[in-house]
Formats: C-alpha cells, sequence, structure tokens
C-alpha cells in the first residue's frame, strides 16, 4: 500500500507544474496558439515544439511532455484562452485527463492549471503559474469531489482547505490526510501522509500561510470504501491584498 500511495502521489504532482514555461501577447494570438498547442500535445506531434518554443524550452518541454505521456494513459489536453490580467498579460486556462494504472489498480486523473502568458517573434518565452490542482481517483465514476483551497493567500494569514465530497458516505468510516510539501518533493518517494478517522463530507482544515511571499504547496490523501482520491494543489503567498487578484 505505502508503494501504491507514492506511485499516486507521484503522478499527480508532476502532471504540468514544468510543463508550460511560456506565454503569449494579444487575444487573437493567444487563440492561435492555444488551438495549436491543444492540438500539437493531443496529437503527439513533437515536432512543432521547436515552432511554439525557444530552442531551450523546446528541450526541456519535451522531456517533461514524455515522462508524463509514459506515465498516464489516454491522456487529453484542452487549452483555451480565459481572462485579461489588470497588469495587461492574458491568461490561458489547461485541463488534462487521463488515466493511470498502479500493479493491478486503475485511477482516473484531472489536472487544471492557470497560467499568465506572454510571447515574442510567435515564440512562448515567459509564463506565472495562477493557479494549479490536480486529482487522482481510483473510482471509475469518479467521486465529486470538490477542491475548496483559495488559490492565493496573504503571508501568514490563516485560511481554509476544505475537500468535499459531495455525495457523503453517511456513517461509513473514511479517513485522510493533509501535509505541506516543498519543490524538492514534487519527484516524491520522499514523504508518507499520516492517515486519521475524518468527517464523512471530507477533509477540512484550518493552515497558516508562511510569513515570505512564494509558494505553499499541499497533498491530501482521502481513502473511503469506494476507493481512494488525492489532492495536490499549490496556493500563491503574497505580501499585498492588491496581489490577491491578477
Amino acid at each position: 500500500m505505502q508503494k501504491l500511495l507514492k506511485s499516486i502521489f507521484s503522478s499527480g504532482l508532476v502532471i504540468l507544474s514544468t510543463l508550460f514555461l511560456c506565454g503569449w501577447g494579444d487575444d487573437t494570438e493567444v487563440k492561435m496558439l492555444t488551438e495549436r498547442l491543444q492540438k500539437t500535445l493531443n496529437n503527439q506531434n513533437r515536432s512543432e515544439f521547436s515552432k511554439l518554443f525557444s530552442k531551450e524550452i523546446a528541450k526541456e518541454f519535451e522531456e517533461k511532455y514524455n515522462d508524463f505521456r509514459n506515465s498516464v494513459v489516454n491522456s487529453k489536453w484542452v487549452i483555451k484562452p480565459s481572462k485579461q490580467l489588470k497588469d495587461q498579460r492574458q491568461s490561458i486556462a489547461i485541463t488534462v485527463t487521463g488515466n493511470k494504472e498502479v500493479g493491478d489498480h486503475k485511477y482516473s486523473l484531472v489536472s487544471k492549471q492557470t497560467y499568465a502568458i506572454k510571447t515574442h517573434n510567435g515564440q512562448i518565452i515567459e509564463q506565472e503559474m495562477l493557479s494549479d490542482y490536480s486529482i487522482l481517483n481510483s473510482n471509475i465514476d469518479r467521486l465529486n469531489l470538490t477542491v475548496a483551497i483559495p488559490d492565493r493567500v496573504l503571508t501568514g494569514s490563516n485560511y481554509d482547505i476544505d475537500l468535499i465530497l459531495e455525495n457523503p458516505l453517511e456513517e461509513r468510516i473514511i479517513a485522510g490526510g493533509l501535509i505541506a510539501i516543498n519543490k524538492d518533493q514534487r519527484n516524491l518517494d520522499v514523504f508518507d501522509i499520516e492517515l486519521k478517522p475524518i468527517e464523512s463530507g471530507g477533509l477540512f482544515k484550518s493552515v497558516r500561510a508562511p510569513m515570505k511571499p512564494g509558494e505553499q504547496s499541499w497533498a491530501a490523501l482521502i481513502a473511503h470504501p469506494e476507493g481512494l482520491v488525492t489532492v495536490t494543489k499549490t496556493v500563491k503567498v503574497v505580501s499585498s491584498s492588491n496581489e490577491l487578484t491578477p
């Protein structure tokens, strides 16, 4: 079981955190490039990477893409332009779905990210991650789980982490656990999560943000009669209330 859980978390944490090292310009260019990138990823057309990215980025992008494709089968990308930000940058919304097999167990994946983006001469050059979370679910029907965790919080502030099962399991016993992780743990195999009995409606915890700006990442596990659900989420920690809305 320990080996299985580590493998599950490893999948969820490295999905796309280093995949989209890039950015775009105006609305028309964003739309065109998101369509090209979505088609390229879904068709596994690696020769297009050099056209979408600079030489340095394209090489690392392909390595991460290959690792992901080897880990998750039937993967599908949906990439769409999102809102314009206060600083006039554009943003894009990325959703990835797929399946992973670990021994005799099968898991479904849903991973979502939002990035602020720019381009130069039609190639991807800059990025900033605005939000990021992934869910791995062992139930083939994907038990409905709402991830209620803020994308941005103020330094030193308290905030809530709520993982809500939409169909409560009544009196049946479930267990869960939550830990903070750092960048060194994104390749995992280096931590365990202690499981404790929790409320049937999900996992609820109040946590405190670091005193310095940066990122705070979390990994959570819920074990219940219908299977296992793992969640990874990155929270941006900012020093000014003006930064809470990008």
